[in-house]
Order: structure tokens, then sequence, then C-alpha cells
């Protein structure tokens, strides 16, 4: 098996991070839609909650805790690092999943973005006749969804996207062509997920969301990889996941309203259209664009060279 995951560490990292989470997830899914359970971001953090009660109750969490069990980015991440390069090339990984000491430069776009894209979303909701915010959770979980949504979606899927894929797919292409072959991945993980909340929709309306999807993720793709990058840090990518989420949830989801949430929709775009212009498709950061070696290990790209064409006289 590792043998055939060192002659393609890509797919052999999209298969098992697709594969090990919809094992989980789809069978998941349905068990929920029979026993009528939510298994949404704020209802997986109740269920969470509920779990660590002294009372608690496991009849019907077994919907949750299969759900929980796909963090297959997380796991394809570990496996196929560890068949290239052994302990020191998982070391390697789980020190750029915890590599906090960032500038606080870095930490302050981190907050900014993702407040910014949630604000700016509902302004254009308000203008759009949102009448007030209505959170699936009490403002006084806040602090703990976010917690919730760092570790439980943060660092269960960067360390896979972002810590493994990327700098592996920068290794033979640019940063920018790298975003959108992982945004195209990364938004197709989604999909039964995508297919279970809208399930009573018609299919060609289905199909429209998944492509808006697969489009909305590139985009913040091209965020994710400049910040990537620019740090190195999964911690920090982990950290921007889980907040763009939660702020998400409380400020844009919460209004109800199609113009805030497509707002939110399309402004990564906006501002992957600036970064390309200002740091260039090749390494889309100011830093050489992080790659993974044949061991797994990372370090700084080498400039791509294009071969110049020939003109003949």
């Amino acid at each position: 098996m590792n043998t055939l995951i060192r002659r393609s560490p890509l797919v052999a990292f999209f298969v098992l991070a697709l594969l090990i989470t919809w094992v989980f997830q789809i069978p998941a899914l349905m068990l929920a839609h029979q026993s009528n359970l939510t298994l949404g971001n704020e209802a997986n953090f109740q269920h969470f909650v509920s779990l660590l009660q002294p009372a608690a109750q496991m009849d019907g969490m077994l919907p949750y805790l299969l759900f929980r069990l796909g963090a297959g980015p997380l796991i394809a991440a570990l496996w196929v690092t560890f068949a290239l390069g052994g302990g020191e090339a998982v070391q390697n990984l789980i020190q750029r999943s915890l590599l906090w000491r960032v500038s606080a430069k870095h930490y302050a776009l981190v907050l900014l973005i993702p407040l910014c894209m949630a604000g700016l979303s509902l302004l254009l909701g308000l203008l759009g006749g949102v009448q007030g915010l209505k959170p699936l959770l009490q403002w006084s979980s806040f602090p703990f969804f976010l917690l919730y949504m760092v570790v439980f979606t943060g660092f269960a899927e960067e360390v896979g996207w972002r810590g493994f894929a990327l700098p592996c797919l920068q290794r033979s292409m640019s940063a920018e062509k790298a975003s959108w072959v992982l945004g195209v991945w990364w938004a197709v993980w989604h999909f039964p997920f995508m297919l279970y909340f809208n399930r009573d929709m018609p299919i060609m309306a289905n199909l429209s969301l998944l492509a808006a999807l697969v489009m909305t993720t590139i985009g913040w793709t091209h965020v994710n990889t400049f910040l990537y990058n620019t740090t190195r840090s999964v911690f920090l990518i982990a950290l921007l996941h889980g907040l763009g989420n939660t702020l998400q949830s409380y400020l844009v989801l919460s209004t109800g309203n199609m113009l805030a949430q497509t707002a939110y929709s399309l402004i990564p775009w906006a501002i992957a259209v600036f970064l390309l212009k200002k740091y260039g498709s090749e390494n889309l950061s100011s830093r050489p664009r992080a790659v993974l070696n044949k061991w797994g290990i990372e370090e700084d790209g080498k400039p791509l060279v294009n071969t110049p064409k020939h003109v003949h006289a």
C-alpha cells in the first residue's frame, strides 16, 4: 500500500481524504435523516456539548459520532506523509500544524478578513431588507463555538488541505494553479453534505448550488494559499477556518438573506484578484511558495522555469 502511495502521493491523498470522510459521513447523514437529527455546524456543537454533560445519553448520538470520525483530510495527510518520509516527515507536518509564533500582523489578517467579509455581507443584507439577526446559537456560546470550529473543522481539515495537499501541488505548479486544483477537490469533498441539506430541492437547483460552491471554494482557496505561503502555519489557517465559519453563522446565515449570503460567497474572489495582482501567480506571496520534497518535508519552492519559444528568422 505504501509503495502505491509513494508512486502517486497526491492521488492517494485526495482519494483517501474523500473515501475516509464519505465512508463515515454518508451513513451518518442517512441515520440522522431517519432519526430526525440535524448535523449542521451549530447542531453538531450542541451534540458535542450534550456529550460532555455528567448524565449524557449516548442513545441517538451514533450519527454525530460517525460524522465526527470522518476527518478524512487529517487522517489522509498523516497516512500519506508517513508513507513518504516516516516519523521525520510526520514530525515536520505536526510542527507546521502547531506553529503559532507568527507575526502579529498575520493574526490581524486572520481576524480582519472574515470580519470584513461578514460585516460587508451583513451591510448589504441590511440594505436588502434584513430585519435582524436570528443566530441558531446564543451569543454567550460564541467563544465556545469558535473553539469547536477551530478544532473540529479547522484542524480536522487544514492539516490535510494546506499542510499536505497545497505544498505537494506547488511542487510542480504555481500557487494560483494549485489553488484552482485544491479548490475543486475541497469543494467536491463537501458535496454529500450539501446534497443532504438541500435534498428537497429540484435537481437543477442542486446542480447550481454545487457549481456555486466550487467557484466560491476556489476563490477562498486563493486567500488561504496566500496566508499559508506567507506564514507556513497550518495553525493560523485553522484559526481562519474556524473564525470564518463562526462569523458566517452568527452574522450572515442568521440573516436568512440571499443577498448577504451571495456577497459572502463573492468577496473572496475580490480578495483573490487583489492578491494575485500584488504578489503574482507563481508564489501568491512575498515568499517563495511552500513545497513538499519527495520525502514529505516542506521547503521553499524554486522558481518555475518557462522554456522560451524559439523564433526563426
